[in-house]
């Protein structure tokens, strides 16, 4: 397919691999060119705009940080939908807000999917994604062969926003099992515990999971680096608390949020979510407080 292809990040320059190496014709477009030197070096070609990336295409993939930028690529005078060929599909896989994706689906009628994905990097270099898809059937039909390059699990989870909701429920679970794994951690350190012995230990039990693999081990060599940034927990988090709006009650989440925020307000936004764990440190008292 000849596939348009919005932002090259973390997630963006593997998953553009991935659709190369099968053999599709892909053009990226980033806002810094030289975050997409590797896609280009791979074969990729370069689109100098979204709307450059946005013509002539069967497929314009989206892969963005925030709603906000969603919005301004397809909706902008520059963007997808005012520049896109009759017949393009639209797959926004950023993690978004379930009604930006409804009105983007209902601009167009349907030619807008969303299709969040979970499994990160690694996830994303071994074609091994979980993906989570909203939107109009046909057009979901049409795109399988690009999702099951990327995808070992494509579940179409409804209309338009199913997709993005689904990817919340995800994220729920991944802040509340991160926060739980670097308390853990901590737990451990306090004790005076061997972290590797702990974590033989503890990830052959009900506790263990891909997650408590990686973070564990990042925690122990005391590696901060994203695997996921821990300013785009914060906002997938925000979107879920403002999706379930007043009807439940999510202690958990809006903690992990805040904490995010914290570690965000502190080390910065690009840390990894695995640096919550630095939320775990007594708080030195001040000089009033001694």
């Amino acid at each position: 397919m000849r596939i348009g292809w919005i932002g090259t990040g973390l997630m963006g320059e593997p998953m553009v691999a991935r659709l190369v190496a099968a053999g599709h014709q892909v053009s990226v477009h980033n806002r810094t060119r030289a975050r997409a030197e590797p896609s280009l070096a791979l074969g990729a070609g370069w689109a100098g705009s979204i709307a450059a990336a946005a013509r002539d295409r069967d497929v314009v993939i989206t892969m963005l940080p925030f709603p906000a930028d969603v919005e301004a690529a397809y909706l902008g005078p520059d963007g997808i939908l005012a520049n896109a060929s009759p017949g393009t599909v639209a797959v926004d896989m950023s993690t978004s807000s379930p009604a930006l994706a409804r009105r983007l689906a209902d601009f167009t009628g349907g030619s807008v999917l969303d299709a969040p994905v979970s499994g990160g990097p690694a996830g994303a270099r071994s074609g091994a994604l979980s993906i989570f898809v909203g939107g109009a059937a046909d057009a979901f039909e049409r795109v399988r062969p690009v999702f099951e390059v990327l995808g070992s699990t494509v579940v179409h989870h409804g209309p338009a926003g199913a997709g993005q909701a689904a990817k919340l429920v995800n994220q729920a679970l991944v802040a509340n099992l991160t926060l739980g794994i670097c308390e853990a951690y901590a737990v451990a350190e306090a004790a005076g515990l061997d972290p590797a012995l702990v974590h033989e230990s503890v990830r052959v039990g009900v506790a263990g999971s891909p997650l408590l693999d990686f973070a564990w081990s990042r925690l122990s060599d005391g590696d901060l680096e994203p695997g996921f940034k821990v300013a785009h927990l914060a906002k997938d988090l925000a979107l879920a608390l403002d999706e379930v709006g007043d009807t439940r009650r999510l202690p958990g989440t809006s903690l992990v949020r805040e904490l995010c925020q914290a570690v965000a307000d502190t080390l910065g936004g690009d840390r990894g979510t695995q640096a919550l764990i630095t939320q775990t440190q007594p708080t030195v008292p001040s000089e009033g407080q001694r």
